[in-house]
């Protein structure tokens, strides 16, 4: 499986990785940030929920974006809990 590469200390958002047509996910949109200083390779798309879990386990942080949320709004939020 191809994999991406979350720098240390940045957020991404996992939308265009999704793969809608396949995942089972109960969100569309996700938000991982790392909060370590050194990068970390993760698997690219994501299929399912237990690749999710897969980056919790990593110790990311990992959230939904909720239908109301903004999605700016909580890349911040997830900023600001890894400086």
């Amino acid at each position: 499986m191809p994999k991406i590469v979350l720098r240390g200390k940045h957020v991404i958002n996992l939308g265009g990785w999704i793969v809608e047509n396949v995942a089972n996910l109960p969100y569309r949109d996700y938000i991982v940030g790392n909060p370590f200083d050194e990068p970390v390779k993760i698997e690219a798309p994501i299929y399912s929920i237990e690749d999710i879990n897969a980056l919790k386990k990593l110790g990311l942080i990992v959230e939904p974006l909720l239908p109301h949320e903004n999605l700016v709004e909580k890349i911040n939020k997830i900023k600001s809990l890894i400086k």
